[in-house]
């Protein structure tokens, strides 16, 4: 009986030992495969997340700069006074234009101290004021307007 009971032992010992054997997966999908594109397309969101977010705060705090630059005193000053000399300027080319005989110009031209090139004519039998606007980077605008009311 003892023998009987030592070769069951030995029997259900050698049965338990030959289990499954061991498998090793990996996890992740970028070794596996399995997923593997959605993990990388979840990656590559959060990176261009985290780009576009820096973007977007380096653009706000260069644009409340260029704002707080021109909210200065010294900045107002200088945009208020160009737009008296505009205003001035618009005058001039008025009163050259419809002025008394001996006073009226048919054309001239002024520079502005940015560059800018504002011409005027009054082409014959045309009845209207060109004024042509060349900006310091080539923009060119053409106002026309009636000289003489034809009604």
């Amino acid at each position: 009986m003892k023998k009987l009971l030592t070769v069951l032992s030995v029997v259900s010992i050698c049965s338990s030992a030959g289990a499954s054997g061991i498998d090793f997966k990996f996890h992740s999908p970028s070794f596996s495969g399995n997923g593997k594109s959605s993990h990388y397309l979840t990656i590559e969101n959060i990176e261009k997340t985290r780009a576009d977010a820096i973007a977007a705060k380096e653009e706000a705090a260069a644009k409340a700069l260029k704002e707080e630059a021109k909210s200065t005193p010294i900045a107002k000053f200088k945009a208020n006074l160009e737009a008296r000399f505009y205003t001035a300027l618009a005058k001039q080319i008025t009163d050259n234009v419809f002025g008394a005989d001996g006073a009226q110009q048919d054309s001239g031209t002024y520079t502005a101290a940015n560059g800018e090139i504002i011409t005027w004519s009054t082409p014959a039998q045309t009845g209207n004021v060109v004024v042509v606007v060349t900006e310091t980077d080539g923009t060119v605008t053409t106002y026309t307007m009636p000289k003489e009311d034809n009604s």
